[in-house]
């Protein structure tokens, strides 16, 4: 007996081994493409918006913006449903995701033509609608075709969307260099953005035929489930594209595309910092979703979580917050100066993006995903009543704090009210505001220095891993667990 129960304890010990040389390989995998892909986002930006200026920059951002309000209802928030199920029968892979695949394309039609037939009430009207036909195509008509890549994220393949994104990037960026210097037009750019939709799903659809194995059919009896699981993570996606892409619209409706240019630009490099938490919970999602039960595993993994990503948030902040200018005008030049002052008060709604990220993940895996309707609802709401206030008085700087406000109080905040929630958003609270105030302190000390850009982003950096190390927010388990983390899943993968 005392035999039998070394080995089962042995054989657990082996198994969260391989689950956690699986997580470290993943993200390792995801944030190494991300970082090329971060490199390549950035360098088409550079570019695009160099050579289109800040009022095509602005026209384009805002066409994208636009459809953006409409993928929610475009994609039903089927892929986390899908993932959860296919973790836990993976036998039954081929019918989940057929029967995904038939719901979704469904309202995916529909769709496009509410979006469609909306445009010119919306301030898109003679060329500018017709080219929403053309991107209405690439972001809500081809996205059920692109579900089956939920099997690289279940069965913890990660390599697969990495390259297959970055694939799709290569050609966007081949592709904006070659129009650019052919001195194209806005709808050139519109046509080709489409051919790299559709690249990206041809290759999904030939990767994942690889794992998705027979029978093919629909599931008559799940498409009601599926409905009713989808509904609140469809709506919260709503809620969710409103706060998100509402600013833009908001600013091309109410101020100008110039002024909506000099904003995208500074929202584009905000948002290419989120490939972090994505990565990283990306890898996580199946293993929270298949052990949701062991109470003291998921608190060991969430507190985690909250810590990393907080450091995290909170390193970003300090550094783009003070080298604000010298990033913009490194990168696009004095014609988005005003780009920087925006860069310098958007960054900081990471640390609620980060933090939302970890809540909605572990919300999902325990099934409770219905709450996340309301901080979406919250967030949303007080975005468009900040943007309507705000922008007539202060345009992009307005926007700017309204994000920043709408974020941190719908994410971070708002689900204290409930009891389901209030355990996670606590923990997550403790571990973020002694981060978030260190980050505020650093970042306005640093800036009210008489110093060169370069000395203050280093004093700014050494002052920030001082402050985590004296508040305790990491230590050296941490960098221990860190270490032997990477170790093993670099040998894994080598």
């Amino acid at each position: 007996m005392a035999e039998d129960r070394k080995h089962s304890k042995q054989m657990v010990e082996t198994s969260e081994k391989s689950v956690r040389t699986k997580i470290v390989q993943n993200t390792f995998i995801l944030i190494s493409g991300r970082m090329v892909g971060v490199l390549l986002g950035a360098g088409t930006s550079v570019i695009f918006a160099r050579y289109l200026g800040n009022v095509g920059f602005g026209q384009f951002s805002s066409l994208y913006a636009y459809l953006s309000l409409f993928t929610w209802l475009a994609s039903l928030g089927m892929e986390p449903i899908l993932t959860r199920e296919v973790a836990r029968r993976r036998g039954d892979a081929g019918i989940i995701v057929v029967t995904g695949m038939v719901l979704c394309s469904l309202f995916a039609v529909l769709t496009s033509g509410l979006a469609i037939l909306l445009a010119p009430h919306s301030g898109y009207s003679g060329s500018m609608q017709r080219l929403v036909v053309f991107a209405a195509v690439d972001m809500l008509l081809l996205f059920p075709l692109r579900l089956p890549a939920i099997i690289f994220q279940a069965d913890m393949k990660q390599w697969y969307p990495v390259s297959i994104n970055l694939a799709r990037q290569l050609f966007w960026f081949g592709a904006i260099v070659a129009l650019a210097k052919a001195g194209a037009s806005l709808p050139a750019f519109v046509l080709m953005r489409l051919a790299g939709g559709v690249l990206e799903t041809i290759l999904i659809l030939w990767c994942s035929a690889k794992f998705i194995t027979p029978p093919y059919r629909l599931d008559l009896a799940r498409l009601i489930f599926y409905l009713k699981a989808c509904v609140p993570i469809a709506f919260s996606s709503l809620l969710a594209s409103i706060y998100l892409r509402i600013d833009q619209v908001m600013l091309h409706n109410l101020a100008s595309d110039r002024v909506l240019g000099d904003y995208a630009v500074a929202v584009k490099i905000s948002e290419l910092f989120e490939m972090l938490p994505a990565a990283l919970l990306s890898s996580l999602f199946p293993v929270l979703a298949t052990y949701v039960n062991d109470e003291t595993r998921t608190q060991a993994f969430t507190d985690r979580l909250f810590r990393y990503m907080m450091i995290t948030a909170g390193l970003l902040c300090v550094v783009m917050c003070i080298g604000s200018k010298l990033v913009i005008y490194l990168l696009y030049g004095a014609e988005f100066s005003q780009s920087a002052k925006l860069l310098s008060i958007l960054i900081w709604s990471e640390f609620a993006m980060f933090f939302g990220s970890v809540v909605i993940h572990v919300l999902l895996a325990r099934n409770l995903q219905r709450f996340l309707i309301f901080p979406t609802a919250i967030g949303a709401g007080l975005n468009v009543l900040l943007n309507i206030l705000l922008i007539p008085r202060f345009a992009a700087t307005g926007s700017a704090w309204a994000s920043v406000l709408s974020y941190g109080l719908a994410w971070m905040f708002f689900l204290l009210i409930f009891g389901r929630t209030r355990d996670v958003i606590w923990q997550g609270l403790r571990r973020a505001i002694p981060i978030i105030l260190i980050s505020l302190a650093i970042s306005m000390g640093a800036l009210a220095l008489p110093l060169p850009t370069a000395l203050r982003i280093a004093l700014g950096l050494t002052l920030y891993v001082a402050g985590i190390w004296w508040i305790r927010a990491a230590d050296r388990e941490d960098v221990t667990f860190i270490m032997t983390a990477v170790n093993r899943g670099l040998l894994k993968l080598s």
